[in-house]
């Protein structure tokens, strides 16, 4: 616990300060997603990303590259939800692409375990897989794939 506290003292004031805004969203989408269903907040995450007032939200978020913002991303969804964060924080990353102008897909995968079937949901930018490797990704068969 110590050692993740220093990892966040470590972070650039302007990391610091997109960290506390990425926990807040992601708790309030996870609120969202039981609320909403997911192909409407999809549509409505593409529309809101190009307003030129909303796609600022969170502030500072283009003060990061691409690599940095899926760091303080996944410290954000490792602070705020615990299991299941996969899906808010896909949500979360293609709405902070899609601010910036550039395109993604979040992706819905299913894998069978020994008696039950398990989800994940990641975020790929022409092709890439972001925040998740490669090979973590060949372990879920693709059910749906949601453009940008």
């Amino acid at each position: 616990m110590l050692s993740k506290l220093r990892r966040l003292t470590d972070l650039p004031l302007v990391e610091q300060t997109l960290l506390l805004q990425l926990t807040v969203l992601l708790l309030g989408l996870r609120v969202a997603l039981s609320a909403i269903p997911l192909l409407r907040l999809m549509s409505l995450f593409s529309r809101m990303a190009s307003s030129p007032l909303l796609n600022r939200i969170p502030l500072l978020h283009i003060r990061c590259t691409l690599d940095r913002l899926v760091i303080v991303l996944d410290l954000a969804t490792a602070v705020s939800l615990r299991n299941g964060g996969c899906l808010p924080r896909s949500l979360l990353l293609f709405w902070l692409l899609r601010a910036r102008r550039q395109p993604a897909s979040v992706c819905l995968g299913v894998t069978k375990e020994q008696t039950s079937l398990e989800g994940h949901a990641w975020v790929e930018q022409d092709g890439a897989v972001l925040g998740d490797t490669r090979s973590f990704i060949h372990r879920y068969t693709l059910m749906l794939r949601l453009p940008a």
